[in-house]
């Protein structure tokens, strides 16, 4: 029998890279919050599917390697103009935590910021970044906005 097959390797999806990093909940001490950096250039339009798939895969491995209770998707060292998959990449840990709440935040930067808007609240949306509730432009705010969510969670034993 002659089987035929081609190795495959999640990186050879996209060009982008990514970052983990690790951090203890203030409000609830037995909850960490991960913020799952990504960095580079996503693709254009459907050019970028694969890009998202990339980060979506990658996001879904790290929870699973270290089981965090909220996270921070930062896409401030991302590169973004268009591509309609980078939605998928907001429900992160939807699948793992499907039973009960998983505080998930997106941070932007400058290459990033109107695309994501527009992504969200659609092309003629007036709605500012600020105004979505969940996509913040610092680290400090939207880590606050995690803490805040864990604390509801706690209080109503919902974790």
């Amino acid at each position: 029998m002659n089987i035929a097959v081609t190795q495959k390797r999640l990186e050879d999806l996209s060009d982008l890279t990514y970052e983990v990093h690790i951090g203890k909940s203030s409000e609830v001490d037995y909850c960490d919050i991960m913020i799952l950096k990504f960095i580079g250039e996503y693709r254009f339009g459907s050019q970028g599917n694969s890009d998202a798939r990339f980060m979506r895969a990658i996001g879904e491995a790290v929870l699973e390697a270290w089981n965090p209770r909220g996270l921070l998707i930062d896409l401030r060292d991302l590169s973004y103009e268009w591509g309609d998959q980078l939605e998928d990449v907001f429900y992160i840990g939807s699948d793992k935590y499907r039973d009960r709440p998983f505080p998930v935040a997106v941070l932007v930067g400058k290459n990033s910021e109107e695309a994501v808007r527009t992504l969200i609240v659609g092309p003629w949306g007036t709605e500012k970044i600020e105004e979505i509730g969940w996509v913040f432009k610092d680290v400090t705010s939207a880590w606050a906005f995690i803490e805040a969510k864990l604390k509801e969670y706690h209080l109503k034993k919902m974790l």
